[in-house]
């Protein structure tokens, strides 16, 4: 039997498509056979990015998570107004001493690659107006066991930053429209909207294996950017609303994200040797609804980080940045034996460095490393945190 929310959805974006279908089908043709040139929106863009980043965290009295992971981006410009990028990564991503709120102590690993996530940008004639799409393909693991189930639990709380959080979701699919222009000389205005549609999967390995089918989500944005007088400081605005549809397991309704809302607040000043930037990123979410006979709503956390970055050339063929970040997040609420304990509270201090080397305008390495200290709650219990993350990065642009 077809899902429903499927049909649904389906029908929506096959509704945006047809709106869209006559200022982008007709002229993509013409724009593809055109072949990319110096006047190209995307000139500049083309390339791959290369990674190898190791990320290990000690979190006392629990056990340790580590995770290696290389992603693979390769973006290509294939006509003067689109841009085709393909996302990827491998990864290796394991726990020792973790355990489960009801199960002895274990050690657990994983490995593989994750969702390949392929996008298309297209600027419509008059470059003000911006179709995106995109679709992730399946190629992660689904259909995970108790102990695997267990560690994306931890590694999937944001104040880890882990490079991949999640492994396989199934298929996926989101349709958007942006806007952009001048309010002023030193003004942007942005303004977009997208649907972002999920199809149903397996994500535990149990018989009978539950169909779980997440919620598609609606999203809308709001930004600004200025740029003073002397080109040497930027300060730019930006909010994203998103509303989450119920998630269905077996085509039943059992849960539904509230509406969540993510700010950012960002300042760049240039002076003669150093590029400052500094940032804060403010993410408030309505609670989640438990559906059922009765609807039981559980908080959601609130999160804040702010980071600040000093940019400065060493010499000719070297960059150097050193940046410093903190993280404070409120508690989110689970459910683990019939009783509700808060799980993701942190507050949690980042320093480090990155090295950019300027061999030349087609290869540029990257080498980074950053340190994190702090405390987090987890499945109701407080631990105190340490984290170590170095990164080797390699662009090769064409």
């Amino acid at each position: 039997m077809i899902n429903t929310t499927f049909k649904l959805s389906a029908r929506h974006i096959s509704t945006v498509i047809f709106v869209l279908w006559l200022s982008f089908f007709d002229k993509l043709p013409a724009q593809i056979a055109e072949p990319v040139n110096d006047k190209s929106i995307f000139r500049g863009a083309g390339g791959v990015t290369l990674g190898a980043v190791v990320q290990h965290w000690d979190v006392t009295g629990l056990g340790t998570i580590s995770q290696q992971s290389s992603p693979i981006i390769l973006s290509l410009p294939v006509a003067n107004r689109m841009l085709i990028s393909i996302t990827t990564s491998g990864m290796n991503t394991s726990t020792s001493g973790m355990h489960a709120s009801s199960a002895a102590k274990t050690d657990s690993s994983i490995n593989g690659i994750i969702d390949t996530r392929i996008s298309l940008s297209y600027v419509l004639p008059g470059d003000k107006l911006w179709l995106t799409a995109g679709a992730s393909l399946p190629t992660g693991k689904t259909k995970l066991d108790q102990t695997e189930l267990q560690m994306t639990s931890l590694i999937s709380q944001t104040a880890f930053n882990y490079k991949v959080p999640t492994f396989g979701q199934g298929v996926s699919g989101n349709l958007g429209l942006v806007y952009a222009g001048t309010i002023t000389r030193r003004m942007v205005l942005g303004i977009g909207a997208s649907y972002n549609f999920k199809a149903e999967y397996e994500p535990i390995n149990i018989n009978p294996n539950p169909k779980y089918n997440p919620g598609d989500e609606v999203s809308g944005n709001f930004g600004l950017n200025y740029i003073s007088y002397s080109k040497s400081a930027r300060l730019s605005m930006d909010l994203t609303a998103t509303y989450f549809l119920k998630d269905k397991i077996n085509d039943l309704e059992k849960y539904q994200s509230g509406p969540r809302a993510i700010g950012l607040i960002s300042y760049s000043l240039k002076t003669e040797k150093f590029s400052h930037l500094l940032q804060t990123r403010f993410r408030y979410h309505l609670p989640n609804k438990a559906l059922g006979t009765l609807t039981t709503e559980y908080q959601s956390s609130i999160q804040i980080e702010t980071q600040y970055s000093v940019t400065t050339p060493v010499n000719e063929w070297l960059t150097g940045t050193i940046a410093g970040e903190y993280k404070l997040y409120s508690a989110d609420q689970t459910v683990i034996g019939g009783v509700v304990v808060e799980t993701g509270k942190a507050g949690i201090v980042s320093f480090g460095g990155d090295a950019g080397f300027l061999f030349s305008d087609i290869i540029y390495p990257t080498i980074s490393v950053r340190y994190s200290t702090g405390t987090f709650v987890y499945e109701g219990a407080s631990y105190n945190v340490s984290g170590i993350e170095a990164g080797l990065g390699l662009k090769i642009s064409f």
